[in-house]
C-alpha cells in the first residue's frame, strides 16, 4: 500500500474529514477592509488592506493532510503626525494536528519522531501538539496515527515605519504557506496592524481579512 493511501485509510477509520479546496471567490479576490481611529485630542490614524487573494495548489507529495496556498495582500497605513509602524501577517489555524509514524513493516523510511506542524516561507514555524487527545490507530497497515489539538500559528509577513502625512504600504505577492499533518479544515486569516505614538497619544488598531478555509 502506498504511504498516501495508508494515511487515508487510517484517517477514514477515525472519521477525520479532509477539507476540499475553498470556493473560487478566494482566488478571484477577497473584500478589502479599512478602519480609521480618532483619539480624544483629534489625532487620527488609518489602517487597511486590499488586493487580498488566495491561490491553493495541490501538496507536492500528494498527501491529503498537507495543504499549500499562495497568498496576495497589500496592507497600508497612514497617520497625521507622530510616529508609527505598520505590521502585516497571517493567522493559520488547523482543527486537528496529525502525527503519523510509520513502522518498519510499512516499507517507509520516514523518521518515527517527526512531528506534524506548519512551515512557511520565508520563515519556518513548526508547532507540535502539546497533549495527545487520541485515539491512535494501527490496523495491520504499518501506520500509527495520533490526533492532537489544533493550534493557531502567527505567520509574520513584515513591518514598515510610517512617515506622517504619507501612506505606507506592505505589498506581498505569492507568499507561500505550507501546512503539514492537518486533519479537518485549515483556516488562514490575514491581519494588518498599526501602532502609533504622539506626544499625547499611544494607540493601535487593526483590520482582519475574511477567513480562507482549505
Amino acid at each position: 500500500m502506498h504511504i498516501s493511501s495508508a494515511l487515508v485509510t487510517a484517517a477514514t477509520a477515525l472519521g477525520i474529514a479532509f477539507a476540499t479546496p475553498f470556493t473560487a471567490h478566494a482566488a478571484d479576490g477577497l473584500a478589502p477592509h479599512e478602519n480609521t481611529y480618532r483619539a480624544p485630542d483629534g489625532f487620527e490614524f488609518t489602517v487597511g488592506h486590499t488586493g487580498h487573494a488566495a491561490h491553493p495548489v495541490g501538496s507536492l507529495n500528494g498527501m491529503p493532510a498537507n495543504r499549500e496556498v499562495f497568498l496576495d495582500n497589500t496592507s497600508y497605513a497612514r497617520l497625521a503626525g507622530g510616529t508609527g509602524t505598520l505590521k502585516a501577517g497571517y493567522f493559520v489555524a488547523c482543527a486537528v494536528d496529525i502525527d503519523v509514524k510509520f513502522s518498519a513493516n510499512a516499507g517507509a523510511s520516514l523518521d518515527a519522531g517527526a512531528n506534524a506542524g506548519v512551515s512557511v516561507s520565508p520563515d519556518a514555524v513548526s508547532p507540535s501538539a502539546g497533549i495527545t487527545i487520541g485515539p491512535s490507530v494501527s490496523a495491520g497497515i504499518g501506520v500509527n496515527l495520533s490526533l492532537g489539538p489544533g493550534k493557531i500559528t502567527e505567520v509574520k509577513v513584515g513591518e514598515k515605519a510610517l512617515t506622517p502625512g504619507d501612506t505606507a504600504y506592505l505589498v506581498s505577492r505569492d507568499f507561500h504557506v505550507m501546512v503539514q499533518g492537518c486533519g479537518g479544515p485549515l483556516t488562514v486569516r490575514a491581519y494588518s496592524i498599526i501602532e502609533v505614538s504622539s506626544p499625547a497619544v499611544d494607540g493601535n488598531g487593526a483590520v482582519f481579512g475574511d477567513p480562507i478555509v482549505l
